[in-house]
């Protein structure tokens, strides 16, 4: 299983967000968890999962981390939204080192 690659991809998008993380006050914590989800949720989008369940858990992190109407919510949704987008992407063009098999595993073992 690959989830440890899924976990160092996750870590790139949040470097990626950190002069942005600092200047609107987010947490490398909270930054780190929205490229985990959107790593993901893109991942099981890619692989046609049931994500109905994971959306509202996670639109509901987001409003709670990110809330409505906030400038963090603008730049944060967009990013996470691109990034969910990028990983279905990835993993419906057999780019992603995990196998749909080890995504509906990944997905099984999260509390949504």
């Amino acid at each position: 299983m690959h989830l440890g690659r899924l976990l160092v991809l996750s870590s790139a998008l949040a470097l990626c967000v950190t002069a942005t993380t600092l200047a609107q006050g987010v947490s490398n914590a909270q930054a780190d968890q929205a490229a985990k989800l959107a790593m993901l949720l893109g991942r099981g989008v890619g692989c046609d999962l049931d994500t109905g369940r994971a959306n509202r858990m996670i639109g509901a992190w987001l409003d709670h981390t990110f809330p409505p109407g906030t400038a963090r919510q603008d730049i944060y949704l967009d990013m996470f939204a691109d990034s969910v987008r990028h990983h279905a992407a990835q993993q419906r063009a057999g780019n992603s080192p995990d196998s749909c098999a080890d995504v509906a595993q990944a997905f099984g073992t999260m509390n949504w």
